[in-house]
C-alpha cells in the first residue's frame, strides 16, 4: 500500500494577499505535535496539531470573515490522495486546498487558464489595450471574489462583472451601483494589487470612444 507522506496546503496570505503552497511532512509529527505555517511575509496563516497522531486539529486565519476556523481531521483527511476543499465556516466561500502537490497545482492553474481562454476568446491583443494586464485584472477581481471581499454596500451582493477594452465594469444587479476597476497600464494592475477589497460606489464612468462601445455590443 502506497502512503502519503506529504500534503501540500494552499492558502492566502491574510496581510499580503499572496497565495502560497506550503508541503507538511507526516514525519515533522514524529518529534513535534505542533506545527506553524506562516506566509513569506510571516504572516501565521496555520496551526497543525495533533496528540495521538491520528486526529489533527488545523486552526486557520481566515482571509474571508477574518475570524479563526478550527477543523478537525483524520490522518487520510489530511494526507489525501484527492484535493480536499476548506471553507469559510461563515459565508461558505473556499478559502484553499489540501492534497497533493501536483493535483493542487493543477487546480489552480485551471482557474488561472479559464480566464486565459476568456480573454483570448474576446480577442486578447486586437481587443484590449494590453491583454496581459487585463488578464491580471481579472485573475485578482475573481481571486477577491472568491475570497469574500468583492461587496456592495446593499448587502445582496448580486454583481456581475462587464469587460471593455481598457476597464472592468462591475455592476450590483440589484441596486445598481457600479465600480470601474481600470486595466490598461502597469500602474493600473500595481493600484489593483495593493487592494485588500473592493466594495462597489455610485460613480461616474470615463469619457470612452464611441468604437470601444461598438466592439463591446458586438460582444
Amino acid at each position: 500500500m502506497v502512503v502519503n507522506t506529504d500534503t501540500t496546503l494552499a492558502l492566502c496570505c491574510p496581510d499580503c494577499g499572496r497565495l502560497g503552497l506550503h508541503v507538511v511532512s507526516r514525519f515533522i509529527f514524529c518529534r513535534e505535535k505542533r506545527r506553524e505555517i506562516k506566509c513569506s511575509c510571516k504572516t501565521l496563516l496555520a496551526v497543525i496539531a495533533t496528540r495521538d497522531h491520528k486526529r489533527f486539529w488545523l486552526e486557520i486565519n481566515c482571509i474571508v470573515c477574518e475570524a479563526t476556523h478550527l477543523y478537525r481531521l483524520t490522518a487520510k483527511e489530511l494526507w489525501p490522495r484527492e484535493i480536499i476543499h476548506l471553507s469559510c465556516q461563515e459565508t461558505g466561500l473556499e478559502l484553499g486546498q489540501i492534497g497533493p502537490r501536483a493535483k493542487v497545482k493543477e487546480y489552480l492553474k485551471g482557474q488561472q487558464t479559464a480566464l486565459e481562454t476568456l480573454v483570448e476568446e474576446m480577442g486578447g491583443q486586437t481587443y484590449f489595450k494590453n491583454a496581459e494586464i487585463m488578464l491580471s485584472a481579472l485573475s485578482f477581481v475573481h481571486s477577491l471574489a472568491e475570497d469574500g471581499n468583492l461587496c456592495c454596500p446593499c448587502g445582496r451582493n448580486q454583481i456581475e462583472l462587464e469587460i471593455f477594452p481598457d476597464r472592468i465594469e462591475l455592476h450590483c444587479r440589484h441596486c445598481k451601483r457600479v465600480k470601474v476597476v481600470k486595466a490598461e497600464s502597469e500602474q493600473d494592475a500595481l493600484s489593483l494589487q495593493a487592494l485588500k477589497k473592493i466594495e462597489l460606489s455610485w460613480c461616474t464612468l470615463p469619457d470612452v470612444p464611441e468604437h470601444a462601445f461598438r466592439k463591446h455590443d458586438n460582444k
